[in-house]
């Protein structure tokens, strides 16, 4: 089952770019369509992997059961009715910066009404994003730009610590 974890295109990319690729629904629909291609469409009846496209419903069909599978189907994006698009533009701007975006500023970016549906896409990208992150393992020198990092000190007598350098060894 896909889970469209790669949001490489979207980090590389900038918002003039992003509206040039991505003019209308029928881009994004036509480029997640690729994205499911090149996974692999595999029947939730019958598990066939052989599979036509019906253009007119945007959905496949299984060869074999003729199980129809819809675009959005077995993908984060599954049980939601936000278009395709908003889904991209979510994830573009989640990726733009280093601190990423609040669910309010997003929901006013895709000038939705209610907060909330906003706020449980974000953290299903988020998820996507962290299965995706899990996936690599980091070796060698690890450099962090910001971070604040809790640990205990053993077998150390609190009242011997002293502030400066090369009191705690």
């Amino acid at each position: 089952m896909p889970q469209l974890e790669n949001f490489a295109y979207f980090k590389g990319i900038n918002l003039l770019k992003f509206v040039e690729d991505f003019p209308d629904e029928s881009s994004c629909i036509d480029h997640l369509k690729a994205l499911r291609e090149r996974e692999g469409i595999a029947c939730k009846k019958c598990q066939n992997e052989k599979h036509y496209y019906l253009k007119a419903k945007d959905q496949w069909s299984c060869s074999s059961c003729r199980f129809r599978t819809t675009l959005k189907s077995g993908t984060m994006m599954e049980s939601y009715k936000l278009p395709v698009r908003e889904w991209f533009i979510a994830m573009a701007f989640m990726n733009y910066s280093k601190k990423g975006i609040s669910a309010k500023e997003l929901q006013h970016q895709l000038g939705r009404k209610r907060y909330e549906p906003v706020w449980l896409i974000m953290h299903k990208i988020r998820a996507a994003m962290g299965k995706r992150d899990d996936r690599y393992k980091l070796v060698d020198m690890v450099e962090f730009d910001e971070g604040y990092f809790e640990t205990e000190t053993k077998d150390i007598d609190k009242q011997n610590l002293k502030r400066g350098r090369g009191s705690q060894k």
